[in-house]
């Protein structure tokens, strides 16, 4: 299973980069959607971490485009955002996980 994160945070992104990679996984990191669909999309065996207010396309819509794959991975959004806002995107995205920022280190972990 590879991990792929988006995540337009610096920080956030670095410190769930070496969580992750320091539970053994392969992670890849972008600080956009448009980076992630030019390296190629995840599989099904893998795990997608993704902010839902990244800047340009944002997460909502990357999430809708990897469903959309014949092949879907398993999807985690993650947010800071207002809870009515976050509500409002996962309304149109039944059955997306969510993680709630600032994220513990124990939520990531439980996703392994």
């Amino acid at each position: 299973m590879k991990v792929y994160i988006v995540e337009d945070d610096w920080g956030v992104r670095d410190a769930l980069v070496e969580l992750v990679s320091g539970l053994g996984y392969s992670v890849q990191a972008y600080g956009e959607a448009e980076s992630l669909i030019k390296a190629g999309l995840p599989g099904s065996g893998d795990l997608v971490l993704v902010d839902l207010a990244l800047p340009g396309v944002r997460g909502e819509e990357l999430l809708q485009q990897l469903r959309r794959l014949a092949r879907p991975p398993r999807m985690v959004a993650i947010s800071g955002q207002p809870l009515a806002e976050i509500d409002s995107a996962l309304r149109r995205l039944p059955g997306i996980a969510l993680l709630r920022k600032p994220l513990a280190a124990e939520a990531i972990t439980a996703l392994f």
